[in-house]
């Protein structure tokens, strides 16, 4: 039976390579032969739009003064008030930026198609007032950007391509053989390496729903047929975490109440057990890839992301084949906690931004902190992260780059009065756990602001909130 299992396994991994792949391309919105949007589809007719300017309205600015929705990329003032509905990643990130600067944003998020297409767009008919022009540090940050695209920093790096996917693979495999043996300890073996090749799996999805060309392109399906989380929702969670990081309300990375805390919570948005999230801190943090396979599963059903839901029941239909249902939870248990424990310790210990929207570059160096790996199998397990800054920075910059990026990100900050943040890897894990020990013992703060707005939307946050505040209830005391 195991012999048999593995000539499978061969079988499925030859299909899963290059084919697998290419009937997939969730940018082109269509499959290898057959379209995917209608003509009516108002996706492909903002698309049609974009080659031939003038012929839709989407590219015209609005008709009266007082309903522009300006945004200044690049010095010149843009009218998104009829383009926002036809943004592709949602209207949201269109008024988030009204009457404010979007460049370093623009460049960190679109493709150089993308960027032509901004040409395009109507010029504002006014400027609003009160607007800041753009801080030194900021253009200079504008002039490094562009150095380092003409040196090829952007660049990929075949090499290191194949190592990232090939050592992923190479612990997905193992840990498949050794869930063929129906033992405890080789069953707690199987766990522990599939654990960390789902962590591998979630860098390489981040890698190519961050990427830029058609390598990036042909890659994203990766993320549901291998790592199990949908690229759409990742896209809509992840590129906001970067742009206003730490932005209490906004970045949602931030908002992990009611399970933990990072700073003293309003009392209606407290829970009792609050005083103990330094004592059982691991646990929520290993429900991490629950969380993100629920919500990947749930934007793909409410958006009608067929491919995706097929995408996403082949990886479980594939996992669950080869591995025993117990030994993939539990798997998934240890790759939420390295991944949860990875992603926090870089962020959560630094600047929160309550009533402040400082310029991308300054809040990008004030919310994020490098991390030094003590050894190199730790240098690969964090997967780039421990490059937090240059990460957050240049997102679309293949991790590999970062190491001999930092000593410029250094010199950067030296001549722009910035300062550059990095810890070793367990100081800063030390640090962490400290913040939320210490938070445990705060005392509610009256006033204090949520960590997300108000949403008539039920997601699986909110109903952990809707008990944290029966829990509440019962325990206030009555006259």
């Amino acid at each position: 039976m195991l012999s048999k299992k593995l000539v499978l396994l061969g079988a499925a991994a030859e299909l899963c390579s290059v084919n697998a792949f290419q009937a997939f391309n969730p940018i082109q919105g269509i499959q290898s032969r057959k379209p995917l949007l209608s003509r009516a589809s108002p996706l492909r007719q903002m698309r049609m739009t974009a080659t031939a300017p003038g012929d839709s309205e989407t590219y015209q600015g609005t008709q009266t003064l007082e309903n522009q929705l300006r945004v200044r990329i690049d010095d010149v003032w843009y009218d998104l008030s009829r383009w926002r509905k036809a943004h592709p990643a949602g209207t949201h990130w269109i008024d988030l930026y009204r009457d404010q600067d979007a460049t370093e944003v623009m460049y960190g998020f679109h493709s150089d198609k993308g960027m032509e297409m901004l040409k395009r767009l109507p010029k504002a008919k006014t400027v609003p007032e009160g607007v800041k022009e753009p801080s030194t540090a900021t253009m200079n940050f504008r002039k490094f950007r562009k150095q380092l695209v003409e040196d090829g920093w952007f660049e990929r790096d075949w090499g290191h391509e194949a190592f990232n996917l090939g050592s992923w693979a190479v612990w997905l495999t193992a840990g498949i053989m050794l869930a063929q043996f129906p033992t405890f300890p080789m069953q707690f073996a199987a766990a522990l390496v599939l654990g960390i090749s789902n962590t591998i799996a979630g860098w390489l999805s981040h890698d190519y729903v961050h990427g830029r060309g058609k390598f990036a392109d042909f890659m994203r399906p990766f993320g549901y047929l291998c790592g199990g989380m949908g690229p759409t929702w990742w896209s809509d969670k992840h590129n906001l975490h970067h742009a206003r990081t730490n932005e209490v309300g906004i970045d949602e990375d931030i908002a992990t109440d009611p399970a933990l805390f990072i700073w003293a919570p309003d009392p209606k948005n407290d829970a009792p057990w609050r005083k103990y999230q330094g004592l059982y801190l691991p646990l929520p943090m290993s429900l991490l890839f629950f969380i993100w396979r629920f919500d990947s599963i749930k934007v793909a059903w409410e958006r009608k992301l067929w491919k995706e839901l097929f995408g996403l029941a082949c990886h479980y239909a594939f996992m669950l084949y080869w591995i025993p249902a117990g030994t993939f939870v539990a798997a998934l248990f240890v790759s939420g906690f390295l991944t949860a424990t990875i992603t926090t310790v870089t962020h959560q210990s630094e600047e929160l931004f309550f009533d402040e929207n400082p310029e991308f570059v300054e809040g990008q160096f004030r919310s994020t902190r490098d991390a030094v790996c003590s050894n190199p199998f730790s240098e690969w397990l964090w997967g780039g992260m421990q490059y937090q800054l240059e990460h957050h920075l240049f997102p679309t910059m293949p991790r590999y780059r970062y190491p001999e990026l930092v000593p410029h990100v250094k010199k950067f900050a030296e001549e722009n009065g910035l300062e550059f943040r990095i810890t070793p890897e367990f100081e800063l894990l030390q640090l962490n756990w400290k913040l939320y020990s210490d938070v445990a013992k705060l005392p509610a703060a009256p006033g204090a602001k949520a960590s997300r707005p108000p949403s008539p939307k039920a997601d699986i946050t909110s109903f952990f909130a809707n008990i944290s505040g029966l829990f509440m209830k019962k325990a206030a005391p009555t006259n």
